[in-house]
């Protein structure tokens, strides 16, 4: 039993971590597995240790579990943090969508450039 709320503790540690770095990068693209991102606080990176000592110390409790077992229940238990970055890469390569009434403006702005530089008449 101890075993498996050390998991999850250390699982929701790591999750608290991305949760850390996606709010220090609203609008970058944030590294799925090697590299740092343009903003890494340094408290995401204590979290994450903190992560790895509880998850390490779960399996090493986890007398009657077999190796497999561990191993899927972290990977089950990993899977909101994947999920969360990568939905948050996913929302930071989309381009910002533009305002429809700037964008007819500057759509009238043109067409009136180019209709008067035809006539040979510039503002």
């Amino acid at each position: 039993m101890i075993a498996v709320l050390l998991m999850i503790l250390g699982c929701a540690s790591f999750f608290y971590a991305t949760h850390v770095i996606v709010s220090a990068n609203p609008h970058a693209k944030i590294p799925t597995w090697i590299g740092l991102p343009p903003n890494n606080p340094g408290r995401a990176f204590a979290v994450r240790m903190a992560g790895i000592l509880l998850l390490i110390s779960g399996a090493v409790f986890s007398d009657g579990l077999a190796w497999y077992w561990i191993a899927i229940f972290v990977l089950i238990l990993m899977a909101p943090s994947v999920v969360y970055m990568a939905l948050h890469n996913r929302r930071a390569t989309r381009p910002e969508p533009s305002d429809p009434a700037n964008s007819s403006s500057e759509q009238d702005d043109a067409l009136s450039n180019t209709s008067q530089s035809e006539s040979g008449h510039f503002r």
